[in-house]
C-alpha cells in the first residue's frame, strides 16, 4: 500500500507539473508558411490585398518599393541604408492602414520602404513583398514550426533549456554559441538563407582559413545591397545550448562593408540551420527555444 501511495502520488505531481507548463504557453494564433529559399513566407493583408512577406526576426517592417507603389501608399523620409550587401541602398517610410496577420492586426504602422527586386529576381522568390520583423513580433513568443509548416504567436511561452539572448541594435537575436568548440557570439536570423555565417575577423582569429579548405570567392546570396561573396567549407561542429549539430554548410564572406563585414559580433546562424528545429524566440523573457 504504501509503495503505491508513493507512485500515485510521483505520478500527480508529473501530471501538475506537465499541467503548469501547458498553463504558461498560451497560444494566441497560428499561421501557415511556406518556405522558399530556407525562408518562412507567410500571408500578410495589407489594405485588404493579399500579399507575401518573409517572417524575418533579424529585421524590421519593411515593404518593397515596388509593391509599395502598386498599393499607392505615401513616401517619406527618402535616406539610404545598409544591409547584408556591400552597397547602400535608397530607402524610404511609409505608414500602412491595416496589415492583418492571422487573427493580428496592425493599424497606422510605420513600414520601411526598400527596393527588394534585385533580392527576388537574382533568386528566383515568386514573390517578396517585403518582410515582418521585430515591430510586430516583439509583442509575443514566436515559434517557428518548421516541421509542421506553421508559426505559432504564443502570449506566454516556457520549455526546456532555455537559451539567453539579447538584443542587437534593438531588435534581432544576439546569443553565445561555440564554434568547433570555440565561443563566439551570432545572431539568430529566420531571414538568412545560408545555413552558418562566419565573419572574416572571426575565422581569422580562430585558425578557422588555416584548419580547413575553403573554396574560392563566389556568390553565395543577395542581401539589400547587392551579392554576398564568400568562401565556403562545411565546419565539424556547432553547438547551441544543449544543441550539438554537424557538418554544416559555412561561409565567409569576403566584404568590407555591410552588415556581414562588422567585427563587433562573430556571424550570423540562418534558415539552412533553423529549419531542422521548432525555433521559438521568446522576446519578453529573452529566452531561445531550438526543440
Amino acid at each position: 500500500m504504501g509503495k503505491l501511495y508513493v507512485v500515485c502520488v510521483f505520478a500527480f505531481s508529473l501530471l501538475l507539473l506537465a499541467g503548469n507548463g501547458m498553463a504558461q504557453n498560451k497560444l494566441q494564433f497560428s499561421v501557415p508558411f511556406k518556405l522558399i529559399d530556407n525562408r518562412p513566407f507567410i500571408e500578410v493583408r495589407v489594405n485588404n490585398k493579399t500579399l507575401h512577406f518573409m517572417l524575418d526576426c533579424g529585421a524590421s517592417n519593411v515593404i518593397d518599393l515596388n509593391t509599395a507603389n502598386s498599393l499607392h501608399l505615401k513616401l517619406s523620409n527618402s535616406g539610404y541604408q545598409t544591409g547584408a550587401g556591400a552597397k547602400r541602398v535608397r530607402s524610404y517610410t511609409t505608414n500602412i492602414d491595416t496589415a492583418r496577420i492571422g487573427g493580428s492586426q496592425m493599424v497606422n504602422e510605420n513600414f520601411g520602404v526598400i527596393d527588394l527586386s534585385e533580392i527576388r529576381s537574382k533568386l528566383h522568390l515568386p514573390y517578396l513583398d517585403g518582410a515582418i520583423g521585430y515591430n510586430f513580433m516583439k509583442d509575443y513568443a514566436v515559434q517557428f514550426d518548421y516541421p509542421k509548416g506553421v508559426i505559432n504567436f504564443y502570449t506566454t511561452y516556457s520549455g526546456a533549456y532555455p537559451i539567453p539572448f539579447t538584443l542587437y541594435y534593438g531588435q534581432t537575436p544576439l546569443l553565445k554559441v561555440k564554434i568547433d568548440g570555440t565561443e563566439a557570439t551570432v545572431i539568430m536570423d529566420t531571414g538568412d538563407r545560408s545555413s552558418l555565417t562566419i565573419f572574416n575577423h572571426y575565422a581569422d582569429k580562430t585558425g578557422i582559413k588555416q584548419r580547413y579548405t575553403l573554396s574560392g570567392t563566389n556568390i553565395t546570396g543577395y542581401g539589400i545591397g547587392g551579392p554576398i561573396y564568400a568562401q565556403t567549407f562545411t565546419l565539424k561542429q556547432l553547438e547551441i545550448g544543449r544543441n550539438k549539430i554537424t557538418a554544416i554548410p559555412s561561409r565567409i564572406p569576403m566584404l568590407k562593408t555591410g552588415a556581414f563585414a562588422q567585427t563587433d559580433i562573430d556571424g550570423s546562424i540562418g534558415g539552412g540551420v533553423l529549419k531542422s528545429f521548432k525555433f521559438t524566440i521568446n522576446y519578453k523573457t529573452q529566452k531561445l527555444y531550438l526543440e
